[in-house]
């Protein structure tokens, strides 16, 4: 089932973020998937995601869009760079295991740093795009 991919998917990648240590060294444990309140900075969160089944006959095979979201109230936008570097190569490089599911293809897709004013905050995004497919 796609949607059922889509939250191993999820799992995975948490699980890959908060395992690697070059991460770690920049927001230590601090990925949430809706952050507390009185959350510290710098962070990441788990944004935004899209899924599209893939109509080319492979039942249960999706395309899954995955985005996040690096906070950072240092003065510039260095930190937010450089974790999101970092982000970026957990995914580019990690062995993800999806229950029933095999990663086919996952590639940044696109990535933007604004001034988030409302968080007096620097904010970048990363968007990943994830084909996967059933096993079985």
């Amino acid at each position: 089932m796609t949607l059922s991919a889509n939250w191993e998917l999820q799992k995975a990648v948490h699980a890959a973020l908060l395992a690697d240590a070059s991460l770690s060294t920049l927001v230590a444990d601090r990925i949430h998937d809706r952050p507390p309140a009185d959350v510290t900075f710098p962070f990441v969160t788990l944004g935004d995601t899209e899924i599209v089944p893939d109509g080319a006959g492979s039942d249960g095979a999706a395309i899954h869009r995955l985005s996040f979201s690096v906070w950072s109230r240092n003065k510039g936008r260095r930190e937010a760079k450089e974790i999101m570097s970092a982000l970026d190569a957990v995914l580019q490089d990690a062995d993800l295991s999806l229950a029933g599911h095999v990663i086919v293809n996952l590639q940044l897709e696109g990535a933007s740093v604004v001034y988030a004013s409302e968080a007096e905050a620097v904010r970048g995004r990363l968007t990943f795009r994830v084909y996967t497919e059933p096993t079985t």
